[in-house]
């Protein structure tokens, strides 16, 4: 569909000897409303619909439309109280809006003569649409650190020291965290062997979450 919008609600006061008491959209050129003349042209052109903005004597352009057949769908619309240009182009775009289903918001024209709109959201976005949230951080964009994990396990170690009763501790752990705690010449495992004296036997398991680990002895 092919939309178009005319401006009508001018008061034409430059032409009002010419006009004797019509409104300005239907003042005669050669034999027929300015108006008129306006829609045929669209028509001609292939728009299907067009919007009329109308302010003053908006009901004899109301009553003048009713009895004409015309070659082209027209939706009359009162812009209130005057505007002028800019007003009417405001208040067709308000009211194109209104088939769009998300709340929008028309603002005033700019310095650059363009107009904003907001348009809030309803449906996710396509990112959302095709994604789940991430099974690692849950959603929030971050894990902690391997280093941070290493401190917890030392925390860990020092509340079950008293209750290791085998030989050897078995620490299983995400693979990132196992390559810090052999790092610097193993300094981690070397601190959690001198806090519990024991041996400790570090195994990778990529079933574990970056921010697990699990400690058996």
């Amino acid at each position: 569909m092919k939309q178009a919008v005319i401006l009508a609600g001018g008061k034409g006061t430059r032409l009002a000897s010419v006009l004797k008491g019509l409104p300005k959209p239907l003042v005669d050129v050669c034999g027929k409303p300015l108006l008129l003349h306006q829609l045929e042209l669209l028509c001609a052109h292939g728009f299907t619909d067009a919007v009329v903005m109308v302010n003053h004597r908006a009901d004899a352009i109301r009553e003048w439309l009713a009895g004409v057949d015309l070659p082209i769908s027209v939706r009359l619309i009162d812009d209130g109280e005057p505007r002028g240009t800019a007003g009417a182009v405001l208040a067709a775009l308000e009211e194109a809006l209104k088939a769009d289903r998300a709340p929008t918001k028309v603002l005033q024209f700019n310095d650059f003569g363009l107009v904003a709109i907001t348009r809030k959201r309803v449906k996710q976005s396509l990112e959302r649409t095709l994604s789940v949230p991430c099974p690692t951080c849950q959603a929030t964009g971050m894990v902690k650190s391997p280093t941070t994990v290493c401190n917890e396990i030392y925390i860990e170690l020092r509340k079950m020291k008293k209750h290791f009763e085998g030989a050897d501790v078995l620490l299983r752990v995400n693979p990132e965290t196992v390559k810090v705690l052999k790092s610097n010449n193993a300094a981690w495992l070397n601190e959690f062997e001198e806090l519990v004296g024991k041996n400790i036997l570090v195994k990778s398991d990529v079933t574990l979450h970056p921010e697990q680990f699990d400690i058996q002895g």
